[in-house]
């Protein structure tokens, strides 16, 4: 009974996925649907944050987000989290639209990454700090030291070091880690931040399996617990 528990409990683990600090998994909405009925997308009264997807247009001079004939301008007051991006790249844009605001619509900002979602894989934390621009609004996955575990609202501001640099993570989901053990965090890295959708203790397997979690192992070797006992009755049976 005990082992059944064990197992429906591991798998419910599996299943269970934190949320980004920024909506980035948010569903797309296009240019084109906003300029169609701007009143339902306004976020002073109605829908607040949304995915905007299209075009980035006059980077250097009024950004603006492009989806065919129709366009909306940028709020551009914080532009590092626009940095790598050039002319002419799709993207989503997570933030609030706001309908005729100083003249005209506006877009303002709180994330941004490329669509379809570019996947950089695992990168080092030196490259990245040296080169983030390249990795700018993409998906990251890096490993290193735990060297600073602070809360933020609901979840985990968590300093992520190797090779004398960091990384800041932010992850809204639960951690027990204390600083000193090596961890690997996945997510979006936008404006110098990791906004990790997984967060855990960095371990290798005894049996040296590539691309097990640590959840998944302790459900194989649960399962292989449960199985081992009933063939060896069923054997003494015969």
């Amino acid at each position: 009974m005990i082992m059944k528990l064990l197992l429906v409990l591991c798998m419910l683990t599996a299943m269970v996925s934190p949320v980004y600090a920024i909506g980035f998994d948010m569903p797309e909405t296009t240019v084109a649907e906003v300029v169609a009925d701007p009143a339902y997308y306004d976020a002073t009264f109605t829908r607040g944050t949304i995915g905007l997807t299209g075009m980035l247009i006059n980077i250097s001079d009024n950004p603006r987000i492009s989806d065919g004939e129709f366009s909306i301008a940028i709020d551009m007051r914080q532009s590092e989290m626009f940095v790598g991006f050039e002319e002419g790249d799709t993207v989503k844009v997570i933030g609030a639209f706001h309908y005729e605001r100083t003249d005209e619509d506006i877009f303002v900002p709180e994330g941004v990454i490329h669509w379809p979602l570019i996947d950089a894989g695992t990168v080092s934390i030196l490259e990245m700090s040296s080169n983030p621009a390249s990795y700018n609004g993409k998906k990251v996955t890096i490993i290193g030291n735990l060297s600073g575990v602070r809360e933020s609202g609901m979840g985990h501001r968590l300093d992520v070091e190797s090779d004398g640099v960091y990384i800041t993570v932010l992850y809204y989901g639960g951690t027990a880690l204390e600083p000193g053990v090596r961890v690997k965090a996945c997510g979006i890295f936008n404006a110098g931040t990791l906004y990790a959708d997984t967060f855990g203790k960095k371990t290798a397997l005894p049996f040296g399996i590539p691309g097990f979690s640590g959840v998944v192992a302790v459900c194989v070797l649960s399962l292989v617990s449960y199985v081992l006992p009933r063939t060896g009755r069923g054997d003494r049976k015969q």
